[in-house]
């Protein structure tokens, strides 16, 4: 049975989103590596492990590509639990850093150009900002949240020997 408890901490959307992934055929310690481990190759900053858990931290504001699946999250907890044919992995992101960095961007340099853009009516401008901003934040926000679960199962299929 699915532990719901490590869902309802979050924030809700754009804060943060939650869900659960399951993986048949590993064990929490072998699934805790191979998170650990993957979480590293993506250059997550503040990696830890604490019990079942594992924390991290991601962004934009690292040496990374803009591809990295981390890069829309600041921060993370992924749980582990164990099931009768594997493992659950309880996942809770954050992405505010995104939020105030699209807000930011939005208003500082898009905004004014909007705003004293004096053939658009107001109605207008002010739905060119919005569309503007629900593209940059509501873009990310979806990939992250259709690539991270892709990424934890991926993370814990078996390495070929070619790997």
């Amino acid at each position: 049975m699915l532990d719901s408890r490590y869902l309802s901490d979050s924030m809700p959307f754009p804060i943060s989103v939650s869900g659960v992934v399951t993986v048949r055929v590993v064990t929490v310690e072998a699934a805790l590596d191979q998170l650990e481990r993957a979480l590293a190759l993506q250059k997550a900053c503040a990696l830890q492990r604490q019990g079942n858990e594992v924390h991290f931290r991601g962004g934009a504001f690292r040496w990374v590509s803009n591809w990295n699946v981390l890069v829309p999250i600041s921060k993370g907890v992924l749980h582990v639990q164990p099931r009768d044919d594997g493992v659950s992995i309880f996942y809770r992101v954050t992405f505010s850093e995104m939020l105030i960095a699209v807000t930011l961007m939005m208003a500082v340099f898009i905004g004014p150009v909007v705003a004293f853009s004096s053939r658009v009516p107001v109605p207008g401008r002010i739905g060119v900002i919005l569309i503007g901003w629900s593209w940059l934040f509501g873009g990310n926000f979806a990939l992250a949240w259709w690539r991270l679960p892709r990424f934890l199962r991926r993370s814990l299929q078996p390495q070929r020997a070619s790997d």
